[in-house]
This record gives structure tokens, C-alpha cells and sequence, in this order.
């Protein structure tokens, strides 16, 4: 009895003495990943092989994953997405770098533990797991096709990402990745960075106009449920003429301003109501007279010295003009948007599926699905900003989702 009550000690010492290391060696903050990158960050992702679409880097992954959880928009996508996959559980990881990588359809990850932790993780996956795995010395590389595929060319990679700021994650989709965010060119780099109260996305990608760009300081109606600045007229806009039933091209060819407060989507060609506002000068009040007959006979239009406005509906100018206007939080040269999801994200739902969407406005139904891909996950969230801008051959678009 008395070894038995030893031995019994002697496990229970060690389990405590293995939670106590766990807990004083998993870092309470981690340092960002900046740019350019580390060395140590630089090896880690030579183990990403040429053949990838897409890849991430993630610095101590534990703190960021409480992150996500504490943050009330990604905590319980973040659920979702661990139930589809296995890792090596959060007390494991302690301060682990991870990179992530897709290829072929399949994801991957190496993972750089301490000595302790590998050798835990060694057992775990011994005895537990039966995910297909190598060693490399302390990193774990889970999922990889081969040990001596060729590594992506880093350089040209981390070139395009000089200047992005600091975060929490950084994330590359290649010329072969096809997802719908970021909207810009391939390949995208992007930095993200995780609050309790706010996620922040800079992306960036080459682009090969220079010339010189007018900056727009938009100001957004809080009760929209969406609003968008636009330097220049967007080609959409050919679209949205089909449903409002005026040719509004010339009215915004030189930018403007859209609020949208509704859409009425239970017709077989949905309505949107909102407002339309571009500045009061003698160019625009004279491409105003064009689509005045129609807007007077299905809405309204006012002239309020500063700018012209149009509405389609009879039922969106009284809120235009009595809202509270936000000012954006960076500027933009291409377009800046504020979105409320709690009230977009099921209209957008519903005009995916919009038959008469599809087939009379086509361009206009493929950026109601797109947008509704960026922001599905996101409904929890308060509001979505974002600016894109095109700077010295570079497309930047920011993003940030306000959790409260």
C-alpha cells in the first residue's frame, strides 16, 4: 500500500510540476509579426512548398486563438472551423509558431514547439491522433504531401508586403488562389491584427496604374445598412441602372456617394431603396436633369446647395436627410464602405438566390454573392468599414470589423 500511495505522489507531483511549466511558459503577449520578418519567421515559411495557393503565418497561435475566442464576431466560427480540423490541443501549443498552407485542396501545418512541449506532442499523437505527421526536429509538420517539395520564392513575397503594419497573423494568397477577399490582384498579402473589440485587415497587391489618384474622406449615414464613396463611377453602376429604371452613368461618372436602407427582395427584381448623392456642381445638375422625370415620378430629389440628391423610392430621403453621418477612418482613392451586417447579411442571403438578380443584372448578382462570402461569418459584428486606395502601383484595401 504504501508504493502504491508513493507511486500515486510521484504521478501526482509530475502532472502538477507538467501543468505548472505548461501554464509559466505559455507567453501572456506575443510580439507581432512585423516587417520585414525575422529570421526564425523567414525559416518557417520555407517549409511552405511553390505548389501552395495560400498561406498564413501565425506567431505564438495560442494567443491569438484567445483572441479570437474573447472577440464575440470570430468566436464561434472559430468553433466551426476547429470541429473540421485536427491540431494538437491549445494547452500544447504554449508560445508555437504555426504556418498554415493550402495546396491541392488540402491544408498543412508546421508547427515550431519548445522541447517539452514536442516531446508532449510526440506522445499525443502516438497515442491519440492519427493524423499523418513527420518530426523535424522540434517541428511538426502535419498534413505535408513530401519532405523535399520546393520552398515558394519568399523575396518577391515579402517585397509587396514592406509596409504593412504589424499584426497579429500574416496571410498570402498566390496567383492560383480564387477566393473572392481580398478584391484585389494576386498575389495579396495581408496583415491581421485581433482586439477585443475591433479586427483590423490590411491587404495589399501590385497593380500597374501609377497615376495620380484623388483622395476621398467619405462620411457614412449610420442608419444605412450600407453605404459606399466612389472616386470614380464603378462599371456596377451599369447594372444598378437596370433596377432603378434611369441611366444614373453620368450623374456619378465623377464619384458620388450611395446609401442603401433596404432592398425589397421578395419581387422577381429586387428593389433597392436608398439614396443616391453627388457634389452640387453645374456638371452634376445638369446630368440631374436626365433622370429627374423618372426619380420625381417613382421618388424624390433635393438640391441642398452642397449636394444633389436622388432617391428611387418614396421612403428613403426622410432618413438620409435626418441621419447622423459618420466620418470614415482613413481615407481612400478607389472607394470607401461602411456596412451594418446584422441588417445586410440577410438580404444578401436572400439575393443570392435572386433568379431575376442573376439573369438582369448579372455583374451586380456576382458582387451581392461576393460580399456576402467576405462578410457571412461576420453578422455579430456592430459594423465593417473599409477603404481601398492605389498608391505608387500598389492596390491597399483596409478593413475593420467593430465587435462593440
Amino acid at each position: 500500500m504504501r508504493i502504491l500511495i508513493a507511486i500515486l505522489l510521484v504521478i501526482a507531483v509530475l502532472v502538477a510540476a507538467t501543468a505548472i511549466y505548461l501554464v509559466s511558459t505559455t507567453p501572456k503577449a506575443a510580439e507581432p509579426v512585423t516587417f520585414p520578418l525575422s529570421d526564425a519567421h523567414r525559416a518557417l515559411l520555407q517549409r511552405v512548398p511553390a505548389s501552395a495557393d495560400a498561406f498564413a503565418l501565425i506567431p505564438s497561435a495560442a494567443l491569438l486563438r484567445g483572441k479570437l475566442f474573447a472577440n464575440p464576431v470570430t468566436s464561434q466560427s472559430l468553433i466551426a472551423w476547429e470541429e473540421e480540423h485536427e491540431l494538437p490541443r491549445p494547452w500544447m501549443l504554449g508560445g508555437a509558431d504555426i504556418v498554415a498552407w493550402k495546396a491541392n485542396k488540402a491544408t498543412s501545418y508546421a508547427v515550431r514547439f519548445d522541447s517539452f512541449r514536442a516531446f508532449l506532442v510526440r506522445f499525443w499523437l502516438m497515442m491519440i491522433s492519427n493524423a499523418p505527421a513527420r518530426w523535424d526536429g522540434n517541428t511538426l509538420v502535419m498534413n505535408a504531401a513530401t519532405a523535399e517539395a520546393t520552398p515558394i520564392d519568399l523575396d518577391a513575397i515579402l517585397k509587396l508586403a514592406s509596409g504593412l503594419p504589424q499584426g497579429d497573423a500574416f496571410l498570402v494568397q498566390l496567383n492560383r488562389a480564387r477566393g473572392a477577399y481580398p478584391p484585389i490582384g494576386r498575389p495579396a498579402v495581408t496583415s491581421l491584427r485581433v482586439a477585443l473589440d475591433e479586427i483590423v485587415i490590411v491587404s495589399r497587391a501590385a497593380s500597374g496604374d501609377i497615376a495620380q489618384q484623388k483622395v476621398v474622406q467619405a462620411r457614412f449615414p449610420r442608419g444605412a445598412i450600407l453605404a459606399v464613396t466612389f472616386a470614380k463611377r464603378p462599371r456596377i453602376i451599369s447594372d444598378l441602372n437596370r433596377l432603378l429604371g434611369a441611366n444614373v452613368d453620368d450623374l456619378v461618372d465623377e464619384g458620388g456617394s450611395i446609401a442603401l436602407y433596404d432592398v425589397d427582395a421578395g419581387t422577381f427584381v429586387p428593389r433597392p431603396k436608398g439614396v443616391i448623392a453627388v457634389p452640387a456642381d453645374e456638371r452634376n445638375r445638369e446630368a440631374m436633369k436626365n433622370v429627374m422625370r423618372v426619380a420625381e415620378l417613382v421618388g424624390e430629389t433635393r438640391d441642398t446647395g452642397q449636394q444633389l440628391l436622388v432617391s428611387f423610392d418614396k421612403t428613403s430621403m426622410g432618413p438620409y436627410t435626418t441621419d447622423t453621418f459618420l466620418p470614415a477612418t482613413w481615407p481612400a482613392t478607389t472607394w470607401a464602405m461602411r456596412v451594418d451586417p446584422q441588417g445586410l447579411v440577410p438580404i444578401l442571403r436572400r439575393l443570392s438566390d435572386s433568379t431575376g438578380l442573376r439573369l438582369l443584372t448579372p455583374r451586380l448578382h456576382r458582387g451581392a454573392r461576393d460580399l456576402r462570402e467576405w462578410i457571412d461569418a461576420l453578422e455579430r459584428a456592430e459594423s465593417i468599414e473599409a477603404a481601398a486606395s492605389m498608391t505608387a502601383g500598389v492596390d491597399e484595401l483596409r478593413v475593420r470589423v467593430a465587435s462593440k
